[in-house]
């Protein structure tokens, strides 16, 4: 089965050394990008425009230089950036992921749209089922889940009853309880106020004049942070939160994303891996 990549041109012969030389200048740049994005991700929650101002034409630049080197392939690219294109539009259009995350995936898409030549997974599917950027955006969700992990760790290094835990939440379900657990723990509310990566995980509604603490489970990627915690913020006094507030650690999905690019080219497609895993393919 040929490479997706294409070490091809139309007479058939093959243009190693300009075609490597825009795989790495690809992979070069997009992890240039996607590391200062996620830095400046962890530090402020926010990513500057100007990274994308910069990325996103000399991925544009790359994308039209590779389809220019392999003519042949070039509606595989094609079909790679649109597709690309179109799921990071969407996951943003529902608030799955945030603008920073989309344009990353966009610029992704542009930039790499197969795998650069040259670099070899230690392990390999027999046939792919979505273009490169997808792999990335999808391996990165599947590291992401190692925070959930993480979160449930901390709850029950608590040692708190459960009874504790939920107290105010008396209500609640189980299944919700158990879906808290994992996304989101306890803080004091001045550390929900102080810490710009977490968001509240409940809200409060009031029934008979007496306020009533409900769990938040979802969360969109795009919400008003400041605006959320100032609809809790008026019953600070009330001692309300004496036992603490529910938070939800805002993922830095660009972290992720980063790494997920590391791990695709690396070790190989984990989804696709387990995928092939559970069908008994090799």
């Amino acid at each position: 089965m040929p490479q997706l990549g294409g070490q091809r041109s139309f007479d058939g012969q093959v243009s190693s050394t300009t075609l490597a030389i825009i795989d790495w200048a690809s992979l070069g740049v997009s992890h240039a990008a996607l590391v200062v994005a996620s830095i400046s991700d962890l530090k402020t929650r926010e990513v500057s425009d100007k990274v994308w101002l910069a990325y996103g034409p000399v991925a544009l630049v790359l994308f039209v230089a590779r389809i220019i080197e392999v003519p042949i392939d070039a509606p595989i690219f094609a079909v790679s950036a649109i597709a690309t294109v179109v799921v990071a539009f969407l996951l943003f259009q529902f608030g799955v992921m945030g603008g920073a995350d989309s344009k990353a995936l966009m610029c992704i898409g542009l930039a790499l749209p197969v795998p650069p030549g040259g670099v070899s997974a230690l392990w390999q599917p027999s046939f792919v089922l979505y273009p490169f950027p997808i792999a990335v955006l999808v391996n990165s969700f599947l590291l992401s889940i190692g925070m959930a992990a993480f979160v449930l760790v901390k709850n029950l290094m608590q040692g708190a009853s459960a009874k504790g835990l939920f107290r105010g939440f008396e209500k609640e379900s189980i299944l919700r309880k158990l879906m808290i657990l994992f996304t989101s723990y306890k803080t004091s509310f001045n550390m929900l106020e102080s810490r710009v990566y977490l968001f509240p995980a409940e809200q409060v509604e009031v029934s008979e004049t007496k306020p009533i603490r409900h769990f938040r489970i979802v969360s969109n990627a795009e919400e008003d942070r400041e605006k959320l915690i100032s609809n809790l913020e008026e019953y600070k006094d009330t001692g309300l939160y004496s036992d603490g507030v529910w938070v939800t650690p805002g993922l830095p999905h660009l972290v992720f994303v980063t790494a997920s690019l590391g791990v695709v080219l690396v070790i190989g497609d984990l989804l696709m891996w387990m995928f092939f895993k559970i069908v008994g393919a090799s």
